[in-house]
């Protein structure tokens, strides 16, 4: 399946934009044949956003759209697929006159492409605004894109409810659930870790521990408050067998730089201690703390401690966020 993610980021300057478009063309991680413009070239795609935005008056205010397309690193999919993928999905009627510059990246275990979207329509001049009704019919096309490629879709969240309790299920939407809370916690060791030692060490920094012994089929988890959780009851369940678990960390050991790991890491562990300092004791905002730092205010954290630009947020491909499709 495909989910895409909109980042939202301080972007009110020209030289955001530039840097924006700097980035998701860079050379290595995609090439020119993966790189393609809508109402804009691929090579002139800033100036042509600049010129839209005089003609019309309009160069104040949010300069860009930036959203991801993802799919999950299980699915068979190859970027030229993904790239077709993402040149139709910009045909939909929402993206009627509006620039948008995309391109797939091939320098994660998870192909995804990044789309950039000038906020001045060139053909009215009005600015971009997408409503709750907007993003379930890009939601719907996005499904039915993946379903005419033989892509993975998941129908409805029943599906998803159908691995906890309906208490556990509003609970998760409100972001308060525990299971929800340690499926974060999982989620962000296994970025990073590049061992079973090592998640297991990062998991107890984090306040949780972690049965892991060959002779058990599954995985324990305990939570702070002493709940119990096998990996099994984490959804989507196959993501955190065992097998994949290792898969994950063999792959963060070949792709992933050890100073920027540790980096991310960090940055990670003194933001969970920043909010738990500042939150009242006995507060849900004190006991979900990764809860409260999911998808733009993990990214907004990392961006204004990531002095030196080091760090490329990669959020994991299902993982869930307001404006998550």
């Amino acid at each position: 399946m495909a989910t895409i993610e909109f980042i939202n980021r301080k972007n009110k300057t020209y030289e955001a934009l530039k840097r924006v478009i700097r980035y998701i063309t860079r050379a290595d991680k995609t090439e020119d044949s993966l790189i393609y413009g809508i109402y804009c070239g691929k090579d002139t795609a800033y100036d042509d956003f600049i010129q839209v935005k005089q003609m019309y008056g309009k160069e104040t205010g949010r300069q860009y759209i930036h959203f991801v397309q993802s799919f999950s690193p299980n699915e068979d999919i190859t970027p030229e697929l993904a790239n077709e993928i993402a040149q139709r999905f910009i045909s939909h009627p929402i993206f009627q006159g509006f620039q948008i510059l995309i391109a797939t990246h091939t320098d994660t275990p998870h192909i995804h492409t990044h789309f950039v979207l000038n906020t001045v329509n060139a053909e009215t001049g009005l600015k971009w605004q997408l409503s709750q009704e907007n993003l379930q019919q890009l939601k719907d096309y996005s499904d039915e894109l993946c379903r005419e490629y033989g892509l993975h879709v998941i129908e409805d969240e029943t599906k998803e409810k159908g691995h906890q309790s309906s208490g556990e299920y509003r609970s998760k939407q409100r972001k308060t659930s525990w299971k929800y809370e340690l499926f974060l916690a999982v989620s962000a060791c296994m970025r990073s870790a590049v061992s079973r030692g090592d998640f297991i060490g990062k998991m107890n920094e984090l306040g949780y521990q972690v049965i892991w012994e060959d002779n058990r089929a599954y995985v324990t988890f305990i939570t702070p408050d002493g709940k119990k959780c096998r990996n099994k009851k984490l959804y989507p369940p196959e993501r955190f067998t065992k097998e994949n678990m290792e898969r994950v960390f063999a792959e963060n050991r070949k792709r992933l730089d050890r100073l920027q790991r540790e980096k991310c890491w960090n940055i990670l562990v003194e933001a969970i201690s920043l909010l738990g300092s500042n939150a009242p004791k006995n507060s849900l905002n004190r006991k979900y703390l990764l809860s409260r730092l999911e998808g733009d205010a993990l990214k907004e954290y990392f961006l204004l401690h990531d002095n030196e630009g080091e760090i490329e947020w990669k959020g994991d491909y299902d993982n869930e966020t307001d404006f998550e499709l």
